[in-house]
């Protein structure tokens, strides 16, 4: 058909068609913002929909669950006090303590209570709980060991009992 216009038309034309193109263009542009601004609408509305004046803030830690809720979580943090501020774990402590334990010495009952451990066992000769007690005594993990004198001196046919007290 090119062949046919006059070089006038054919540029009238030509610029007929480029509009439409820029408008089209332009609409499929707007049609693409329009649609990115939509999806991103649900998002914006999900980070401002939970903003509190502070007067809201101030009614809502005050009701009475919310205060029950926090008692009740610093009786939780009382309980557990101890564990967070020991300087040693306590399977770190009984580890160390089973360590050090010579042949010969056999450890069947352990109790833990916090800040003190309880070892008992039985010994194949006396000088084996005192080389026991030695040993944890020298050991810096443990503050105080305690064993009674009857165990020391084999009077329970082998059977001893040692508290080791510490941070732990």
């Amino acid at each position: 058909m090119t062949n046919v216009l006059p070089p006038d038309a054919e540029r009238a034309l030509g610029r007929i068609y480029r509009a439409r193109f820029i408008v089209a263009g332009s609409a499929v542009a707007l049609l693409a913002a329009l649609l990115s601004a939509l999806s991103l609408l649900p998002s914006y509305l999900a980070l401002h929909a939970d903003e509190e004046t502070p007067s809201e803030q101030t009614e809502r830690v005050a009701s009475a669950k919310d205060q029950e809720d926090i008692r009740r979580t610093q009786a939780i943090l009382t309980v557990f006090a101890p564990l967070v501020e020991a300087t040693t774990t306590p399977s770190a402590a009984l580890a160390r303590a089973l360590s050090l334990r010579p042949s010969g010495v056999i450890v069947d009952h352990i109790s833990y209570t916090p800040g003190s451990l309880v070892l008992a066992g039985l010994s194949k000769s006396r000088e084996g709980v005192g080389i026991y007690r030695k040993a944890l005594a020298a050991d810096p993990t443990f503050s105080s060991v305690v064993v009674p004198i009857g165990d020391l001196a084999g009077a329970q046919g082998g059977r001893f009992s040692m508290t080791l007290s510490g941070r732990f």
